[in-house]
């Protein structure tokens, strides 16, 4: 939806001269108070694909694509009607039926009595914009106005979407992603073109596939933040891989805290990677044990090193015995002076599996 910005008083405009209309390529249009047009520029033709005498004497609505609705251009005609300049970002049709999608600037002209007697609108190509400011590779590529509601998709995008770019348009892009996810979508919109930085977030879609969104404010050359630009990947492997890793470490987790013992497993850095129910128990018993008392992210050779330091000969001797079988020179054993067992990780990272019979 467009912004209104301050009247414009009758002494700040000039007399616009209708021929001079060529403004760096951007496209120009003139019309009366009845929102007829009465000129276009060069651009205008080539741009849209109608000839100045199709285009003089039609309205607007030449240009219509049905992507904008009836509140969307009473909001527009009301913000220019009271004298003020209207900014937002559209989707029109060209001649040939292909949509464009170009951010619009409408300002009122005022004749010496301070009466509005003609609206000029200059608009300006979003995609080049988009281009410019986002490199996404493989990715597909969405444009939304500040609400969320989408105003560009490319092929991409349509592909990973399972919908046409024309069907995306408007709430199209909302409607394709779950309701929860959708209105996420839109707050996170909404915050990046507030904050001006990226946002990223994982988004559902109704077929069931996972999207990674990055999502950036999109900001016109004057520095104005005009909607938010949407680079999507689909990550439904990756997530489908995630998943299925959650759940081998629920059900490792499961079997760990089945058994009586208590189990902890020690990367070959001594980091605790993890303890299951009985180690947890045991350690809110034995606080000031610097093996018992482990957690899991703890580094269980920093804590011995440290307990050896103050005089713990089994804090020493459980250290040494850990340096030793992570060289390959001792063999797993059960000691009767200590029931701990180490049990080395037979994988590439290395590690050991710790075990305390239960007492």
């Amino acid at each position: 939806m467009g912004a209104p910005r301050e009247p414009v008083r009758p002494d700040e405009v000039p007399v616009i001269d209708v021929i001079d209309l060529d403004l760096g390529g951007e496209v120009v249009f003139i019309t009366d108070r009845d929102g007829r047009i009465v000129d276009v520029n060069d651009a205008f033709v080539r741009v849209t694909g109608y000839p100045r005498s199709e285009a003089i004497g039609s309205t607007p609505a030449l240009l219509s694509s049905g992507y904008q609705d009836k509140a969307f251009y009473e909001q527009m005609w009301s913000t220019i009607n009271s004298g003020h300049v209207w900014e937002g970002q559209m989707v029109d049709r060209r001649r040939d039926g292909a949509l464009r999608t170009h951010h619009t600037t409408i300002t009122p002209v005022r004749d010496g009595s301070g009466e509005i007697t003609h609206f000029v609108a200059i608009e300006r190509d979003v995609t080049g914009e988009l281009g410019r400011q986002v490199a996404v590779g493989s990715a597909g590529l969405l444009h939304t106005d500040a609400i969320g509601r989408c105003v560009y998709a490319d092929g991409r995008a349509a592909s990973l979407l399972h919908r046409p770019p024309s069907q995306l348009l408007g709430s199209g892009l909302l409607d394709v992603l779950e309701p929860d996810d959708a209105d996420e979508f839109r707050e996170v919109v909404t915050m990046a073109i507030d904050e001006g930085r990226e946002h990223r977030l994982d988004l559902r879609s109704r077929e069931g596939d996972w999207l990674h969104a990055e999502i950036a404010p999109l900001t016109v050359s004057s520095g104005q933040r005009i909607g938010a630009v949407c680079a999507i990947e689909d990550v439904s492997e990756q997530v489908s891989i995630h998943r299925e890793l959650a759940r081998r470490d629920a059900f490792l987790t499961s079997v760990l805290d089945a058994l009586d013992d208590s189990i902890a497993i020690v990367a070959d850095d001594g980091t605790v990677l993890a303890v299951n129910a009985a180690w947890r128990l045991a350690s809110s018993t034995a606080p000031d044990d610097p093996l018992r008392s482990v957690r899991v992210g703890d580094d269980l050779d920093a804590r011995l090193e440290a307990a050896a330091a103050e005089g713990d000969e089994r804090a020493q001797e459980i250290r040494t015995r850990m340096r030793q079988q992570r060289g390959g020179l001792i063999e797993p054993e059960v000691r009767d002076d200590d029931p701990l067992t180490m049990t080395p990780l037979r994988w590439d990272e290395g590690g050991q599996v710790l075990r305390l019979p239960a007492r």
